[in-house]
Protein backbone atom coordinates (compact mmCIF):
# COMPACT_ATOMS: atom_id res chain seq x y z
CA UNK A 1 0.00 0.00 0.00
CA UNK A 2 1.37 3.33 -1.17
CA UNK A 3 0.23 6.60 0.11
CA UNK A 4 0.53 9.89 -2.29
CA UNK A 5 0.02 13.64 -0.14
CA UNK A 6 -1.61 15.36 -3.41
CA UNK A 7 -2.13 18.23 -1.52
CA UNK A 8 -1.91 19.45 2.45
CA UNK A 9 1.68 18.31 2.58
CA UNK A 10 3.52 21.52 4.42
CA UNK A 11 0.67 23.55 4.17
CA UNK A 12 -2.87 24.42 6.03
CA UNK A 13 -5.20 24.14 3.63
CA UNK A 14 -6.08 21.74 0.01
CA UNK A 15 -6.09 18.74 1.68
CA UNK A 16 -6.16 14.92 -0.12
CA UNK A 17 -4.62 11.77 0.12
CA UNK A 18 -4.35 8.74 -2.48
CA UNK A 19 -4.36 5.75 -0.92
CA UNK A 20 -3.30 3.15 -3.71
CA UNK A 21 -3.23 -0.47 -3.09
CA UNK A 22 -3.74 -3.44 -5.08
CA UNK A 23 -7.21 -3.43 -6.01
CA UNK A 24 -8.01 0.03 -4.79
CA UNK A 25 -7.42 4.03 -4.91
CA UNK A 26 -8.94 5.50 -1.96
CA UNK A 27 -9.14 9.23 -2.13
CA UNK A 28 -9.51 11.28 1.13
CA UNK A 29 -10.71 14.86 0.77
CA UNK A 30 -9.61 16.71 -2.58
CA UNK A 31 -9.65 20.52 -0.96
CA UNK A 32 -8.77 23.62 -2.58
CA UNK A 33 -6.50 26.88 -0.93
CA UNK A 34 -7.00 30.37 -2.04
CA UNK A 35 -4.42 32.68 -3.82
CA UNK A 36 -3.68 36.30 -2.62
CA UNK A 37 -6.05 37.18 -5.23
CA UNK A 38 -8.65 34.50 -4.08
CA UNK A 39 -8.34 32.47 -7.03
CA UNK A 40 -8.55 28.87 -6.40
CA UNK A 41 -5.67 26.49 -5.40
CA UNK A 42 -5.51 22.99 -6.36
CA UNK A 43 -4.22 20.15 -5.06
CA UNK A 44 -1.76 17.65 -7.72
CA UNK A 45 -4.38 15.53 -10.29
CA UNK A 46 -6.10 12.56 -9.56
CA UNK A 47 -6.90 10.85 -12.66
CA UNK A 48 -10.51 9.76 -11.53
CA UNK A 49 -10.73 6.77 -13.57
CA UNK A 50 -8.11 5.31 -10.60
CA UNK A 51 -10.10 5.89 -8.11
CA UNK A 52 -12.33 3.30 -6.36
CA UNK A 53 -13.93 5.43 -3.83
CA UNK A 54 -13.66 8.90 -2.53
CA UNK A 55 -14.33 9.58 1.92
CA UNK A 56 -15.01 12.93 2.56
CA UNK A 57 -14.58 14.57 5.88
CA UNK A 58 -16.18 17.67 5.86
CA UNK A 59 -18.00 20.88 3.98
CA UNK A 60 -15.34 23.00 4.45
CA UNK A 61 -13.85 23.83 1.08
CA UNK A 62 -10.23 23.25 1.81
CA UNK A 63 -10.77 19.18 2.18
CA UNK A 64 -13.85 19.47 -0.34
CA UNK A 65 -13.62 22.36 -2.90
CA UNK A 66 -11.96 20.19 -5.73
CA UNK A 67 -14.33 17.23 -5.61
CA UNK A 68 -16.39 18.08 -8.19
CA UNK A 69 -13.67 18.67 -11.05
CA UNK A 70 -13.23 14.77 -10.24
CA UNK A 71 -17.02 14.22 -11.70
CA UNK A 72 -16.69 15.68 -15.28
CA UNK A 73 -16.81 12.07 -16.82
CA UNK A 74 -16.35 9.87 -13.95
CA UNK A 75 -18.75 8.83 -10.78
CA UNK A 76 -16.53 7.61 -8.99
CA UNK A 77 -18.87 6.74 -5.68
CA UNK A 78 -18.42 9.43 -2.89
CA UNK A 79 -18.57 8.54 0.91
CA UNK A 80 -19.49 11.09 3.56
CA UNK A 81 -21.94 11.74 6.27
CA UNK A 82 -25.24 13.20 4.56
CA UNK A 83 -25.23 16.75 6.42
CA UNK A 84 -21.34 16.80 5.06
CA UNK A 85 -23.10 16.06 1.27
CA UNK A 86 -26.01 18.75 2.36
CA UNK A 87 -23.36 21.39 3.34
CA UNK A 88 -20.97 20.62 0.38
CA UNK A 89 -23.62 21.41 -2.02
CA UNK A 90 -24.12 24.81 -0.91
CA UNK A 91 -20.57 25.72 -0.51
CA UNK A 92 -19.95 24.53 -4.08
CA UNK A 93 -22.96 26.77 -5.27
CA UNK A 94 -21.59 29.55 -3.01
CA UNK A 95 -18.00 29.26 -4.62
CA UNK A 96 -19.45 29.30 -8.02
CA UNK A 97 -21.19 32.25 -7.44
CA UNK A 98 -17.95 34.01 -5.99
CA UNK A 99 -14.56 32.49 -8.64
CA UNK A 100 -16.71 30.58 -10.86
CA UNK A 101 -14.22 32.43 -13.52
CA UNK A 102 -11.35 29.77 -11.85
CA UNK A 103 -13.25 26.72 -11.10
CA UNK A 104 -12.82 23.66 -13.66
CA UNK A 105 -16.08 22.88 -12.68
CA UNK A 106 -19.89 23.79 -12.96
CA UNK A 107 -23.21 23.21 -11.39
CA UNK A 108 -23.62 20.17 -13.30
CA UNK A 109 -20.28 18.51 -11.89
CA UNK A 110 -21.68 19.42 -8.53
CA UNK A 111 -24.88 17.38 -9.30
CA UNK A 112 -22.73 14.39 -10.83
CA UNK A 113 -20.92 14.67 -7.07
CA UNK A 114 -23.74 14.71 -5.30
CA UNK A 115 -25.70 11.84 -7.28
CA UNK A 116 -22.60 10.14 -6.87
CA UNK A 117 -22.73 10.20 -2.58
CA UNK A 118 -23.15 7.38 -0.35
CA UNK A 119 -23.96 8.22 2.94
CA UNK A 120 -22.28 7.29 6.21
CA UNK A 121 -23.68 6.65 9.68
CA UNK A 122 -21.14 7.15 13.25
CA UNK A 123 -20.56 4.16 14.39
CA UNK A 124 -21.78 1.54 10.66
CA UNK A 125 -19.08 -0.35 8.65
CA UNK A 126 -19.61 0.61 5.15
CA UNK A 127 -17.79 -1.79 1.96
CA UNK A 128 -16.26 0.84 -0.56
CA UNK A 129 -14.16 -1.00 -2.85
CA UNK A 130 -12.60 -4.49 -3.42
CA UNK A 131 -11.55 -5.88 0.55
CA UNK A 132 -12.15 -2.33 1.59
CA UNK A 133 -14.47 -0.95 4.77
CA UNK A 134 -14.61 2.48 5.81
CA UNK A 135 -16.26 3.58 9.44
CA UNK A 136 -16.88 7.40 10.16
CA UNK A 137 -16.63 8.74 13.51
CA UNK A 138 -17.73 11.77 14.89
CA UNK A 139 -14.57 14.34 14.44
CA UNK A 140 -15.75 17.23 16.80
CA UNK A 141 -14.91 20.18 13.95
CA UNK A 142 -18.00 21.07 12.01
CA UNK A 143 -22.08 19.58 12.18
CA UNK A 144 -21.46 16.33 9.86
CA UNK A 145 -17.28 16.01 10.21
CA UNK A 146 -16.32 12.57 10.27
CA UNK A 147 -12.70 10.63 10.45
CA UNK A 148 -12.82 7.71 8.80
CA UNK A 149 -11.41 4.31 9.78
CA UNK A 150 -10.20 2.77 6.78
CA UNK A 151 -9.42 -1.54 6.60
CA UNK A 152 -8.33 -2.06 2.67
CA UNK A 153 -6.42 -5.63 1.92
CA UNK A 154 -5.02 -6.09 5.05
CA UNK A 155 -3.85 -2.94 6.30
CA UNK A 156 -6.10 -0.46 8.83
CA UNK A 157 -6.00 3.49 7.69
CA UNK A 158 -7.00 6.25 10.37
CA UNK A 159 -7.98 9.59 8.67
CA UNK A 160 -9.12 12.54 10.75
CA UNK A 161 -9.80 15.04 8.57
CA UNK A 162 -10.00 18.58 10.55
CA UNK A 163 -10.80 17.14 14.09
CA UNK A 164 -11.20 18.49 17.46
CA UNK A 165 -11.50 16.59 21.12
CA UNK A 166 -13.22 19.43 22.89
CA UNK A 167 -16.50 19.67 23.67
CA UNK A 168 -17.94 23.04 22.31
CA UNK A 169 -21.09 24.64 22.27
CA UNK A 170 -22.56 22.82 19.33
CA UNK A 171 -20.59 19.50 19.01
CA UNK A 172 -19.21 17.06 21.43
CA UNK A 173 -15.77 16.35 21.17
CA UNK A 174 -14.43 13.78 18.36
CA UNK A 175 -14.82 10.17 19.24
CA UNK A 176 -11.51 9.28 19.78
CA UNK A 177 -12.11 5.85 21.95
CA UNK A 178 -13.65 4.37 19.08
CA UNK A 179 -10.52 4.32 17.14
CA UNK A 180 -7.87 1.34 17.04
CA UNK A 181 -5.55 1.46 19.36
CA UNK A 182 -2.75 -0.21 16.76
CA UNK A 183 -3.39 1.04 12.98
CA UNK A 184 -0.50 0.91 10.37
CA UNK A 185 -0.79 4.34 10.19
CA UNK A 186 -2.48 7.47 11.57
CA UNK A 187 -2.85 10.46 8.53
CA UNK A 188 -3.82 13.27 11.23
CA UNK A 189 -4.36 17.02 10.79
CA UNK A 190 -1.63 19.32 13.33
CA UNK A 191 -2.70 23.00 12.23
CA UNK A 192 -1.99 23.77 15.64
CA UNK A 193 0.85 21.68 16.41
CA UNK A 194 2.37 24.94 18.22
CA UNK A 195 -0.09 26.66 20.09
CA UNK A 196 -2.79 25.47 22.67
CA UNK A 197 -6.03 27.16 22.68
CA UNK A 198 -7.44 28.67 25.90
CA UNK A 199 -9.55 26.77 28.38
CA UNK A 200 -13.07 27.00 26.86
CA UNK A 201 -15.12 27.91 30.10
CA UNK A 202 -12.28 30.92 30.17
CA UNK A 203 -12.65 31.63 26.67
CA UNK A 204 -16.66 32.36 26.51
CA UNK A 205 -16.84 34.39 29.70
CA UNK A 206 -14.32 36.92 28.41
CA UNK A 207 -15.93 37.04 25.33
CA UNK A 208 -19.29 37.35 26.30
CA UNK A 209 -18.26 40.08 28.64
CA UNK A 210 -16.62 42.34 26.36
CA UNK A 211 -19.85 41.58 24.11
CA UNK A 212 -22.11 42.60 27.11
CA UNK A 213 -19.78 45.67 27.75
CA UNK A 214 -20.21 47.14 24.75
CA UNK A 215 -23.69 46.61 24.08
CA UNK A 216 -24.78 48.05 27.73
CA UNK A 217 -22.57 51.32 26.51
CA UNK A 218 -25.11 51.52 23.49
CA UNK A 219 -23.18 50.34 20.82
CA UNK A 220 -23.34 47.18 18.48
CA UNK A 221 -21.06 44.24 17.92
CA UNK A 222 -19.99 43.18 14.71
CA UNK A 223 -18.66 39.40 14.79
CA UNK A 224 -17.42 38.73 11.19
CA UNK A 225 -17.29 34.58 11.32
CA UNK A 226 -16.86 31.27 9.12
CA UNK A 227 -20.54 30.61 7.82
CA UNK A 228 -20.20 26.62 8.38
CA UNK A 229 -19.22 26.19 11.99
CA UNK A 230 -18.06 29.20 13.51
CA UNK A 231 -21.65 30.97 13.15
CA UNK A 232 -23.38 28.92 14.82
CA UNK A 233 -20.86 28.50 17.76
CA UNK A 234 -21.10 31.95 18.34
CA UNK A 235 -24.68 32.15 18.32
CA UNK A 236 -24.65 29.26 20.95
CA UNK A 237 -22.54 31.03 22.87
CA UNK A 238 -24.07 34.25 23.03
CA UNK A 239 -27.67 32.55 23.73
CA UNK A 240 -26.31 30.25 26.49
CA UNK A 241 -25.20 33.26 28.21
CA UNK A 242 -28.01 35.15 28.35
CA UNK A 243 -26.50 38.27 25.67
CA UNK A 244 -30.18 37.49 24.22
CA UNK A 245 -31.98 40.18 25.58
CA UNK A 246 -30.73 42.08 22.64
CA UNK A 247 -30.70 41.67 19.09
CA UNK A 248 -28.49 39.38 17.58
CA UNK A 249 -28.66 39.30 13.64
CA UNK A 250 -27.40 36.24 11.14
CA UNK A 251 -26.52 37.37 7.78
CA UNK A 252 -25.11 35.73 4.50
CA UNK A 253 -24.90 32.27 4.02
CA UNK A 254 -24.67 31.28 7.72
CA UNK A 255 -28.41 32.05 7.98
CA UNK A 256 -28.90 28.98 4.95
CA UNK A 257 -26.24 27.03 7.28
CA UNK A 258 -28.27 27.63 10.34
CA UNK A 259 -31.55 26.27 9.37
CA UNK A 260 -29.88 22.86 7.50
CA UNK A 261 -27.99 21.90 10.29
CA UNK A 262 -31.13 22.29 12.55
CA UNK A 263 -32.21 19.51 10.82
CA UNK A 264 -30.01 17.23 12.10
CA UNK A 265 -30.37 17.78 15.87
CA UNK A 266 -28.96 14.27 16.82
CA UNK A 267 -25.73 15.36 15.81
CA UNK A 268 -25.46 18.35 17.88
CA UNK A 269 -24.68 18.70 21.95
CA UNK A 270 -27.21 20.45 22.82
CA UNK A 271 -30.32 20.36 20.08
CA UNK A 272 -32.38 22.48 22.80
CA UNK A 273 -30.25 25.24 22.80
CA UNK A 274 -29.79 24.96 19.12
CA UNK A 275 -33.46 25.06 18.29
CA UNK A 276 -34.16 28.68 21.25
CA UNK A 277 -30.98 29.83 19.16
CA UNK A 278 -32.38 29.82 15.88
CA UNK A 279 -35.61 30.69 17.46
CA UNK A 280 -34.24 33.95 19.15
CA UNK A 281 -32.16 34.74 15.99
CA UNK A 282 -32.96 37.34 13.41
CA UNK A 283 -32.70 36.49 9.77
CA UNK A 284 -31.19 39.46 7.64
CA UNK A 285 -32.83 38.93 4.27
CA UNK A 286 -32.49 42.32 2.39
CA UNK A 287 -30.75 45.30 3.02
CA UNK A 288 -33.67 47.14 4.29
CA UNK A 289 -33.32 44.78 7.21
CA UNK A 290 -29.52 44.80 7.41
CA UNK A 291 -29.36 48.72 7.79
CA UNK A 292 -32.64 48.51 10.17
CA UNK A 293 -29.65 46.24 12.40
CA UNK A 294 -27.55 49.07 13.02
CA UNK A 295 -30.01 51.56 14.55
CA UNK A 296 -30.02 49.89 18.01
CA UNK A 297 -27.34 48.14 20.16
CA UNK A 298 -27.58 44.86 18.59
CA UNK A 299 -24.89 41.83 17.90
CA UNK A 300 -24.32 40.87 13.98
CA UNK A 301 -23.17 37.32 13.60
CA UNK A 302 -22.32 37.41 9.34
CA UNK A 303 -19.40 36.13 7.19
CA UNK A 304 -17.01 36.50 5.84
CA UNK A 305 -14.55 35.56 8.83
CA UNK A 306 -11.83 37.32 7.82
CA UNK A 307 -13.35 40.68 6.38
CA UNK A 308 -12.31 39.84 2.50
CA UNK A 309 -15.98 40.26 1.27
CA UNK A 310 -19.58 39.27 1.84
CA UNK A 311 -22.30 41.17 4.20
CA UNK A 312 -19.44 41.66 7.10
CA UNK A 313 -17.62 44.65 4.92
CA UNK A 314 -20.76 46.78 4.38
CA UNK A 315 -21.30 46.56 8.32
CA UNK A 316 -17.31 46.73 8.88
CA UNK A 317 -17.49 50.49 6.95
CA UNK A 318 -21.12 51.91 8.97
CA UNK A 319 -19.61 50.59 12.61
CA UNK A 320 -15.92 50.17 12.44
CA UNK A 321 -15.40 54.38 13.14
CA UNK A 322 -17.24 54.92 16.17
CA UNK A 323 -15.88 54.20 19.72
CA UNK A 324 -19.29 53.11 20.84
CA UNK A 325 -18.91 49.69 18.69
CA UNK A 326 -17.50 46.95 18.67
CA UNK A 327 -15.51 44.65 16.30
CA UNK A 328 -14.48 41.20 17.56
CA UNK A 329 -13.22 38.50 15.31
CA UNK A 330 -13.50 35.15 16.47
CA UNK A 331 -11.74 33.21 13.82
CA UNK A 332 -8.18 32.89 12.48
CA UNK A 333 -6.58 35.79 10.16
CA UNK A 334 -4.29 34.67 7.06
CA UNK A 335 -2.26 37.26 6.28
CA UNK A 336 -3.04 39.49 3.53
CA UNK A 337 -6.71 39.60 4.70
CA UNK A 338 -8.52 43.14 6.09
CA UNK A 339 -8.99 40.95 9.29
CA UNK A 340 -5.56 41.07 9.67
CA UNK A 341 -4.71 43.84 8.44
CA UNK A 342 -6.90 45.74 11.50
CA UNK A 343 -5.55 43.67 13.99
CA UNK A 344 -1.98 44.54 13.63
CA UNK A 345 -2.45 48.30 11.73
CA UNK A 346 -5.70 49.51 13.37
CA UNK A 347 -7.25 50.10 10.06
CA UNK A 348 -8.23 48.47 6.75
CA UNK A 349 -7.97 48.96 2.53
CA UNK A 350 -11.84 48.05 2.25
CA UNK A 351 -12.72 48.83 -1.66
CA UNK A 352 -9.87 51.04 -2.25
CA UNK A 353 -10.50 53.41 0.87
CA UNK A 354 -8.75 53.61 4.05
CA UNK A 355 -11.33 52.56 6.71
CA UNK A 356 -9.48 53.57 10.77
CA UNK A 357 -11.00 51.64 13.36
CA UNK A 358 -11.93 53.42 16.75
CA UNK A 359 -14.56 50.85 17.59
CA UNK A 360 -13.31 48.62 20.32
CA UNK A 361 -11.27 45.91 18.69
CA UNK A 362 -10.73 42.44 20.01
CA UNK A 363 -9.83 38.57 18.98
CA UNK A 364 -11.15 35.19 20.16
CA UNK A 365 -9.66 31.82 19.65
CA UNK A 366 -12.96 29.98 19.23
CA UNK A 367 -10.80 27.39 16.97
CA UNK A 368 -12.58 24.21 16.10
CA UNK A 369 -9.02 22.32 15.73
CA UNK A 370 -7.07 20.07 18.06
CA UNK A 371 -4.64 22.28 19.90
CA UNK A 372 -0.83 21.35 20.74
CA UNK A 373 -1.79 19.72 23.41
CA UNK A 374 -4.95 17.87 22.42
CA UNK A 375 -2.65 16.76 19.55
CA UNK A 376 -0.01 15.07 21.22
CA UNK A 377 -2.24 13.46 23.46
CA UNK A 378 -3.71 11.81 20.38
CA UNK A 379 -0.62 10.84 18.97
CA UNK A 380 0.25 9.15 21.96
CA UNK A 381 -2.89 7.00 22.21
CA UNK A 382 -1.54 4.80 19.59
CA UNK A 383 0.83 2.13 19.45
CA UNK A 384 4.71 2.55 19.03
CA UNK A 385 4.81 1.12 15.41
CA UNK A 386 1.85 2.69 13.97
CA UNK A 387 3.12 5.19 11.84
CA UNK A 388 2.03 8.69 12.07
CA UNK A 389 1.41 11.44 9.50
CA UNK A 390 1.15 15.14 10.01
CA UNK A 391 -0.64 17.06 7.03
CA UNK A 392 -2.44 20.13 7.08
CA UNK A 393 -0.08 21.90 8.76
CA UNK A 394 3.22 24.36 8.21
CA UNK A 395 6.35 22.00 9.22
CA UNK A 396 8.08 24.85 10.70
CA UNK A 397 5.71 25.41 13.23
CA UNK A 398 4.79 21.08 13.97
CA UNK A 399 8.62 20.20 13.40
CA UNK A 400 9.31 21.14 17.39
CA UNK A 401 6.46 18.70 18.53
CA UNK A 402 8.17 15.95 16.55
CA UNK A 403 11.38 16.57 17.72
CA UNK A 404 9.93 16.85 21.31
CA UNK A 405 8.03 13.35 20.81
CA UNK A 406 11.28 11.81 19.63
CA UNK A 407 13.27 12.42 22.41
CA UNK A 408 10.41 10.93 24.29
CA UNK A 409 10.89 7.91 22.46
CA UNK A 410 7.87 8.35 19.56
CA UNK A 411 9.92 7.94 16.93
CA UNK A 412 7.17 6.99 14.72
CA UNK A 413 5.87 10.22 13.04
CA UNK A 414 6.50 11.54 9.65
CA UNK A 415 5.89 14.76 8.01
CA UNK A 416 5.73 15.38 4.58
CA UNK A 417 6.80 18.90 3.52
CA UNK A 418 5.68 19.11 -0.19
CA UNK A 419 2.53 17.74 -2.27
CA UNK A 420 3.55 14.58 -3.96
CA UNK A 421 5.81 12.94 -1.55
CA UNK A 422 4.66 9.50 -1.30
CA UNK A 423 5.15 6.61 1.08
CA UNK A 424 4.49 3.35 1.42
CA UNK A 425 3.59 0.59 4.29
Amino acid sequence: MKMRFLGGAGEVGRLAVLIKAASNGILLDYGVSFDANDRPVFPLHVRPKDLTATFLSHAHLDHSGGLPSLYVSTKTPLYSTPLTMELSDLMYADAIKLSGYYLPYTLDEVREAMSSAIPLTYGEPVEIGRDAVVTAYNAGHIPGSAMAVIEAEGRVVVFTGDFNTVDTNMLRGADVYNLPRRPDVVIMEATYASTDHPPREKLEEEFTRSVKEVLEGGGSVLIPSFALGRAQEILLTLVKHGVDSYPIYVDGLARQINQIVGRYPHLLRDPGLYKKALEISIEVPNTYVRKGAMEEPSVIITPAGMLKGGAALFYFKKLAQNRKNGIFLPSFQAPNTPGFQILSKGYAVVDGSTVKVEARLEWFDFSAHAGRGEIEAFIKRFAPETKIILVHTDPSTSAPLVSKLAEEGFDNIYLPTAPGEEISL
